[in-house]
């Protein structure tokens, strides 16, 4: 692939947030973005995805082959799941793992009930220093390649919160370590119009909450020009 060819192509990693709710009506703040810069996307946000995905992704679609890369996870890495749960990726997908997980949400249901996070210890679903690592070591693929480190949302489910902060403050310490990478984190105007900016299930960005991130991105990525 040319430079010329890499330069006029972005790249989307992420979750639910990236890839657009179902019955989000309107672009994805990726999509917004890219059509500002006048870039092609490859948006390979999936719902349910971890940073466990990322890796993937990251293999099958190299981020050194596009100049700029958003990545975007969080809220699921930061789900609390109780010690030694097991994990399935949602990428690649095949209709075993899509059995596995069947089975593995059933489990889960079961634990909720005989309350295991109390009696095994409670975890994230992707432990922060294991999260950092996987961000890390896509930076570290693609030192050409300009990265876009975007901060998970605010939840409606507030015990979620401290989580996340932490999970996005790690991610912008992350940012500050690599000359390749910048943190964008929209938290304060998205909670702020929580009620505009985030779905009735309290986790997926509307229109307008879609909105709000694409325009932290783009003037943290065009500076010169208030928006």
């Amino acid at each position: 692939m040319s430079l010329t060819e890499s330069t006029k192509r972005c790249l989307a990693l992420g979750d639910c947030n990236t890839e657009g709710f179902r019955t989000l009506q309107g672009p994805v703040w990726a999509r917004q973005v890219a059509e500002v810069l006048g870039l092609e996307l490859k948006n390979c946000g999936h719902t349910m995805s971890t940073t466990r995905e990322l890796l993937q992704y990251a293999a099958a679609f190299p981020p050194s082959e596009y100049a700029l890369v958003f990545i975007q996870y969080g809220l699921v890495d930061s789900w609390l799941t109780f010690r030694g749960a097991p994990y399935v990726l949602y990428y690649p997908d095949n209709p075993r793992r899509k059995l596995a997980r069947k089975l593995v949400k059933k489990l889960k249901k079961w634990a909720r009930s005989l309350r295991l996070q109390k009696r095994l210890g409670a975890v994230e679903q992707v432990p922060l220093d294991e999260y950092i690592e996987n961000v890390r070591s896509v930076l570290k693929s693609a030192p050409g390649s300009q990265f876009v480190l975007v901060a998970t949302a605010p939840n409606c489910d507030t015990p979620r919160n401290p989580r996340i902060r932490k999970y996005n403050a790690a991610l912008s310490d992350l940012a500050d370590e690599e000359q390749n990478a910048i943190y964008i984190d929209a938290w304060d105007e998205l909670w702020r119009d929580r009620e505009a900016c985030l779905m009735d299930d309290g986790t997926h960005l509307t229109p307008h909450g879609h909105h709000v991130v694409a325009e932290h991105v783009l003037r943290a990525l065009r500076p010169e020009s208030p928006r």
